[in-house]
């Protein structure tokens, strides 16, 4: 039972490195308008297609030193970083919740999270293409998955997420009209709204409040950290998506359990 218990966390993890595999498919192609799907795996630098042996998550860029095979250009270390952290959100997703259909719902979640904020950090955009039907995917799974939200018969569940999408959406847009007032200019962008309205859609209402305590400590934190070792200044515009990622995340560590007195379904 042991050993089957250890198969099954180790398939979740690869199942999560293959996927990771795929998102960052997604973070170099969608922001350039190509195909996901042709042509395949080609090196950035010298446009080589990459073999199947050498598009193994994690271990090929070990072995080869994060160099193309061919052109021996740098292989951005990102690659190594999206899949090893794919691979551990899922196999934390599977000793939560099992092989269910939460788990398959929140593991769509996550990646798309992981998706959006690497874009953002290069675009400063998040795109519409993810998280527009991602608000779809997190409303339609409360209603339809049973277990999604502790406690809650079908209606209860269709309006925690359905709060969620408006409150999500609605607080971030009233938090961008504020610093445009105090500051003259665009304190947050369109994408950062539909993202938290997506995380809203899937987490519910409280988990947005939780979402956007965390998103802007962390923010605050980093960016401070970032302007001290000058490789920021402080009118440079930071991006939030990823800010607003990580406190999904610690938001969905909470769910099912109480944030200083706050019961998250």
């Amino acid at each position: 039972m042991l050993f089957f218990g250890l198969m099954e966390k180790i398939l979740a993890f690869i199942f999560g490195l293959a996927w990771g595999s795929f998102a960052n498919v997604c973070i170099y192609r969608l922001p350039r308008g190509r195909s996901l799907v042709m042509p395949g795996s080609q090196c950035p630098a010298c446009g080589h297609a990459i073999p199947w042996y050498d598009n193994i998550p994690l271990l090929s860029w070990l072995i080869l030193r994060g160099k193309c095979r061919f052109c021996q250009a740098r292989i951005s270390g990102r690659y190594f970083l999206v899949e090893l952290m794919s691979g551990c959100l899922f196999l934390w997703l599977f000793v939560r919740y099992g092989f269910s259909w939460q788990f398959l719902v929140l593991a769509i979640f996550l990646l798309s999270l992981i998706i959006v904020s690497f874009i953002d950090i290069d675009t400063y955009l998040i795109p519409d293409v993810i998280v527009l039907p991602g608000i779809l995917v997190g409303f339609a799974s409360a209603a339809l998955v049973s277990e999604f939200f502790q406690d809650m018969n079908i209606v209860g569940r269709i309006i925690y997420s359905g709060v969620g999408i408006f409150a999500g959406g609605g607080l971030l847009w009233l938090i961008g009209i504020l610093g445009k007032l105090a500051y003259k200019k665009d304190a947050m962008g369109g994408g950062d709204v539909k993202l938290l309205a997506m995380i809203g859609a899937y987490l519910g209402w409280k988990s947005v409040l939780i979402t956007i305590f965390f998103a802007a400590l962390l923010g605050s934190i980093i960016s401070l950290v970032l302007i001290a070792m000058k490789l920021k200044k402080m009118d440079d515009y930071i991006p939030f998506g990823p800010y607003l990622a990580l406190g999904a995340v610690l938001a969905l560590a909470w769910k099912g359990s109480t944030f200083y007195g706050f019961y998250i379904p």
